[in-house]
């Protein structure tokens, strides 16, 4: 179980879990109130707020004015009484009131998203606020934020799809592949790359499962005299002949585009982003989990060729990638989508092999039961798919920066006090 975190205003301290939660999911908090400081603090009341709400933003400037157009896409704002002046006190000989609460997270809700570049950004945040209500001029009500990481809850396909990549995938594949015919130079013969990505045949892939995964690097030289290289793909100095294959899995980058839309008051901006892939091909850190096979040089005769032939080459990788990113998400102010882009290089301009796939990421946690004793809970013999308990909380988004848990770009609402 992930551990508490604590944050604390004058004699309020919230207990919360810091950890990416389930549409649907029933959160539960404690907030301990220190009576010690009550009466000189003039505390009177104390509620928890919880809010979600989509943020746009675009900056449009024409001529010498700047205009910041703005747009906010409620999904629900909830206040939870939890303790009143004298309606409870800490137990006998002891100064510490705990109030837990509890909340119920609404369904169906979008993943939490921040995606932020020149005069454009788009937010989807979810808050909890404790508020401690004080008295007297000049005081300000005590208030701890905190910034709670949401994603859909899977459906039972969803879930079905991780178990099944999880145990080891046995169903269909699917292969890109991509070919060119390259050379160093401007002039000479061609010769030939060609790359192949396998990936499981799925409509869409589960956020933060091991997916895997191989990619073959073929390549053959220009024709040429089998004299001219007789003891394999290399020249006289026994340089590899061009081109030659990628000899680690590093060499070969490997990256996560996103594409977002925001809009605010009819004006519509797009925000690309590219993020590295860590723990598969492209990383250096990686290179050692990931499975390399290279098949030995092979000559082939080419016989219409006046006696030449070619060197034939070629790798395979074999890795998991884990997309620990925002599901696929669409709502009237904020969209995005994904890429996969693979790139292997190749001396020479214009020679590099690029392969782009479009993927689309789901969920991959199902909304967990509520917990013991609250209305709803699993019943022995009445289990649903929500009353199926998750194997651990979902992972936490990687694509989530610092300026989202910041909280500049959330919406706290107007009550100031």
């Amino acid at each position: 179980m992930a551990s508490l975190i604590e944050s604390t205003d004058g004699p309020l301290t919230l207990q919360f879990q810091n950890i990416t939660r389930v549409a649907g999911e029933t959160v539960q908090g404690v907030i301990n109130i220190d009576y010690r400081q009550v009466e000189d603090d003039n505390l009177e009341e104390l509620r928890v707020k919880f809010r979600g709400a989509s943020n746009t933003q675009i900056t449009v400037r024409t001529g010498q004015t700047t205009t910041t157009y703005r747009s906010t896409e409620l999904l629900f704002h909830t206040k939870i009484p939890v303790w009143k002046q004298g309606s409870a006190y800490p137990p006998p000989g002891l100064h510490i009131l705990s109030c837990p609460f509890e909340f119920t997270l609404p369904s169906p809700l979008p993943p939490s998203f921040h995606c932020e570049a020149y005069h454009r950004s788009g937010t989807i945040g979810y808050s909890l606020e404790v508020v401690g209500q004080r008295s007297g001029i000049f005081r300000f009500n005590r208030r701890i934020r905190r910034l709670i990481p949401v994603i859909p809850a899977a459906t039972p396909e969803q879930v079905a799809i991780k178990e099944a990549l999880m145990q080891g995938w046995n169903g269909g594949w699917k292969t890109y592949a991509r070919d060119d015919k390259l050379r160093r130079g401007l002039w000479g013969d061609y010769a030939h790359s060609r790359a192949r990505l396998i990936l499981p045949d799925l409509p869409s892939f589960p956020i933060g499962t091991p997916i895997p995964l191989s990619l073959i690097v073929e390549t053959d030289t220009k024709p040429m005299l089998r004299s001219d290289a007789l003891d394999g793909p290399a020249d006289k100095k026994g340089k590899p002949l061009f081109p030659a294959i990628p000899t680690a899995s590093s060499q070969i980058p490997f990256k996560l585009y996103r594409w977002a839309q925001v809009s605010a008051r009819r004006r519509t901006r797009t925000v690309e982003d590219e993020f590295s892939l860590l723990g598969s091909l492209g990383d250096p850190q990686a290179v050692a989990a990931v499975v390399h096979t290279v098949t030995p040089p092979e000559w082939i005769p080419q016989d219409d060729n006046k006696g030449k032939g070619i060197w034939r080459r070629s790798i395979r990788f074999d890795s998991t990638l884990s997309i620990a990113y925002a599901p696929t998400y669409s709502t009237q102010i904020i969209q995005w989508q994904y890429q996969l882009r693979l790139r292997v290089e190749f001396p020479g301009i214009g020679n590099d092999l690029k392969i782009e796939i479009p993927i689309t990421l789901d969920s991959s946690t199902a909304c967990p039961p509520p917990p013991l004793g609250i209305a709803g809970s699993s019943r022995v013999g009445g289990q649903t798919y929500a009353d199926v308990l998750p194997a651990g909380p979902p992972p936490q988004m990687m694509d989530l920066p610092p300026a989202y848990f910041s909280g500049e770009n959330h919406d706290w609402d107007d009550e100031k006090r």
